[in-house]
């Protein structure tokens, strides 16, 4: 019989390990692969093409903001000039990220993209989040002490050095609200067509309630959500270029 001896410190940074149920977490914000995990995610959801695990590692990449503030000559040295141009580019692309976007790229437990769609639907700026808002975008209890956790923390030391200038939704359709339901054929990926509608205005739901404006079912089918459409009389889209070219 072989047994297995649970380990009680993290095999990279060596920080005791914490229990909670049947899982071990490291709680040492400076552990270099929770650094490392952040920092892929960060780039990966700000869409910053060409700063994969290898990349991160050459920069030798400690914190989030240093991808801000990356001197020309040094990654050009380090990747050359034809790479270094791209990556440079795409950072300076990433500075004008939507609210949501850049709210879910900072790894904040509980607050995924749904979550970070549903804050930036009711404020401007992460300086605006607040308990009272982040209930009146209707997180959950445990989600709204993590993201308050990590404004009034983590936040504080990173907001110095963050260069976003949120882009702004136009304003042609305010509050529309708009469930997917089914395959896409007019997309080859859903998130690509989130991000549209997103750029375009509007707010993505993953339900539909009475309060829904649009439900886009390209299949034409018969799921749960289309039949609460119907229900409720909620706008059918077929074909979402439709709902894209009438903003």
């Amino acid at each position: 019989m072989t047994f297995i001896i649970e380990p009680t410190n993290c095999p990279c940074c060596d920080y005791p390990l914490e229990k909670v149920g049947d899982q071990l977490f490291c709680r040492n914000l400076a552990c270099s692969a929770q650094v490392n995990g952040k920092i892929l995610h960060f780039c990966k959801t700000l869409g910053i093409k060409g700063l994969g695990p290898k990349t991160v590692e050459k920069l030798q990449l400690q914190d989030i903001t240093e991808i801000f503030y990356l001197d020309k000559s040094d990654v050009d040295t380090l990747l050359g000039e034809k790479v270094s141009s791209k990556l440079l580019d795409e950072i300076e692309r990433a500075k004008v990220s939507t609210l949501a976007t850049v709210i879910e790229s900072f790894s904040i437990p509980l607050i995924g993209g749904t979550a970070s769609r549903k804050v930036a639907s009711v404020v401007s700026n992460i300086e605006d989040i607040t308990e009272v808002k982040c209930k009146e975008a209707g997180l959950g209890e445990k989600a709204t002490a993590n993201l308050l956790s990590w404004l009034e923390n983590e936040y504080q030391e990173l907001k110095e050095f963050l260069p976003f200038s949120f882009q702004e939704a136009p304003q042609s359709v305010p509050g529309k609200t708009v469930c997917i339901t089914g395959k896409l054929n007019s997309y080859k990926k859903k998130a690509d067509a989130e991000s549209d509608l997103l750029a375009a205005g509007y707010i993505l739901v993953d339900s539909v309630t009475k309060t829904t404006d649009f439900l886009v079912d390209e299949e034409n089918g018969a799921s749960a959500k289309r039949q609460k459409a119907d229900k409720y009389g909620i706008t059918i889209i077929t074909d979402l270029n439709d709902l894209l070219k009438a903003n």
